[in-house]
């Protein structure tokens, strides 16, 4: 990596996530690619809802090991 390391701000992601909408909504492509993109784009939002519903609804970790030590062999 040579030591030098950019990372985009907030408002760069917004402005690509604008621009994304931008392509699947207002842009001269065919429908076809329109449709795609508007596809992914949704499907990133609702398994972005999914996965926090999913992490927010978990129960907090117990300090014990959940792992069952039994002397099962195993080869």
């Amino acid at each position: 990596m040579g030591g030098e390391l950019v990372l985009a701000s907030k408002w760069d992601a917004a402005f690509d996530v604008m621009r994304f909408l931008y392509v699947g909504f207002f842009s001269d492509l065919p429908a076809w690619v329109r449709y795609t993109v508007l596809a992914l784009f949704g499907s990133t939002v609702v398994y972005g809802v999914v996965s926090w519903l999913r992490n927010r609804s978990v129960p907090a970790a117990e300090d014990e090991s959940t792992v069952q030590e039994d002397e099962t062999r195993v080869r």
